[in-house]
């Protein structure tokens, strides 16, 4: 006698791999129906199969800021500092750090 793993054309994996296939189409199914249940839920559908009716924003009067006038810093001395750029530049950033 033969067992059924040794017969020709036949495994003692098959009855194993049949079920690792089925669970695996199982799981392919879940990923189709949720990747469907995704488009069709942002399409701007509603449940009745027409477009869904969103809220226009109103226009409403903004209140117009008020300009703040600018901040002028006198009195750094930048002359000794180095520099990176023209002399006459018309904006000067210093940059101050105390390493203790």
């Amino acid at each position: 006698m033969s067992k059924a793993g040794n017969e020709p054309g036949r495994s003692g994996l098959a009855p194993r791999m049949g079920w690792i296939v089925s669970a695996n189409l199982l799981a392919l199914l879940a990923v189709v129906l949720a990747v469907v249940a995704l488009v069709l839920q942002f399409t701007g559908e509603d449940e009745e199969g027409g477009q869904a009716v969103t809220a226009q924003p109103t226009a409403t009067a903004q209140p117009t800021p008020t300009p703040t006038p600018p901040i002028v810093v006198e009195g750094v001395s930048v002359d000794d500092d180095p520099f990176i750029g023209p002399e006459d530049a018309p904006v000067t950033i210093v940059e101050f750090s105390d390493f203790l």
